[in-house]
């Protein structure tokens, strides 16, 4: 049993991914955070290069909104199992670069997302371009006093890394020096998440999104998933959860939404 599920009071803090504010700028986030009662935001790199984020106007808002962050690493056309050497490399520098980030947010950890295969059918070979480029990430985020999360990822073609056996088959001898996220709209069905929240150890934090069929991160209120009856499961983990989604509106509809829902279930629990 994973042990944020023993004992102690049922907290799961709120946090949003910025992607749900893609064209925000850094001040919208946390008014928007303290409007929503959020209490921390889960900031993808990718926007501080895209959006042209200062860190330091970061910090300051985070220290006059009190609130907390996490980071997410670039992924976007990243492949460190690649079979193209020179991607492998660029793709080690741009997580590193990311993990520098999380190191001067004051960031605990720093979400990341596992390599793929280029073809499938040659398992062996990026199974051993996976573990050489764990270890160094994991070696770099050490010196930058940063945790890594692997995250669980959706059971598409060419993903290496959707299973508990498959994350213990990649990560060998490193699979208890890092943590895990759990991605509800990666799983099949409630079943699976509780089985992930039970058996896969040091999980960090849950992301919350719903999905319909193979389209991923849709609405909590819009899926298969019926968070009604998933949220106690997910309440009774104690992990943050942070809602996910992706939105280049100025409105920012499903961000104002899924918390609005969020709010609902809590009533009706």
């Amino acid at each position: 049993m994973n042990s944020a599920l023993r004992g102690g009071t049922a907290v799961n803090p709120i946090y949003f991914s910025s992607t749900l504010m893609w064209n925000a700028a850094l001040p919208e986030l946390f008014q928007a955070a303290c409007t929503l009662g959020a209490q921390g935001i889960e900031f993808w790199a990718q926007q501080f290069e895209s959006r042209d984020y200062c860190e330091g106007e970061c910090l300051r808002l985070m220290d006059e909104y009190q609130i907390e962050a996490f980071v997410h690493s670039k992924t976007w056309d990243l492949n460190f199992a690649s079979m193209n050497r020179c991607i492998r490399e660029a793709s080690i520098r741009e997580i590193k670069a990311s993990i520098d980030l999380a190191g001067k947010l004051h960031a605990p950890e720093i979400t990341v997302h596992p390599p793929r295969e280029s073809l499938c059918g040659e398992l062996p070979f990026y199974r051993e371009l996976t573990y050489q480029g764990l270890t160094e990430l994991l070696s770099y985020a050490r010196g930058k006093n940063v945790d890594v999360s692997l995250e669980v990822m959706e059971k598409i073609p060419k993903e290496l890394m959707t299973s508990r056996r498959q994350i213990q088959e990649l990560t060998r001898d490193l699979f208890p020096e890092f943590s895990y996220t759990v991605d509800v709209a990666h799983c099949d069905d409630a079943a699976e998440v509780q089985d992930f929240l039970w058996k896969l150890p040091r999980i960090s934090k849950l992301h919350i999104s719903n999905r319909r069929g193979s389209k991923y991160h849709t609405p909590l209120s819009d899926g298969d998933f019926s968070f009604p009856e998933l949220w106690p499961i997910l309440e009774d983990s104690h992990l943050p959860m942070v809602v996910e989604g992706l939105d280049r509106s100025k409105e920012y509809t499903m961000l104002y939404e899924n918390m609005k829902y969020i709010q609902t279930i809590k009533r009706r629990v």
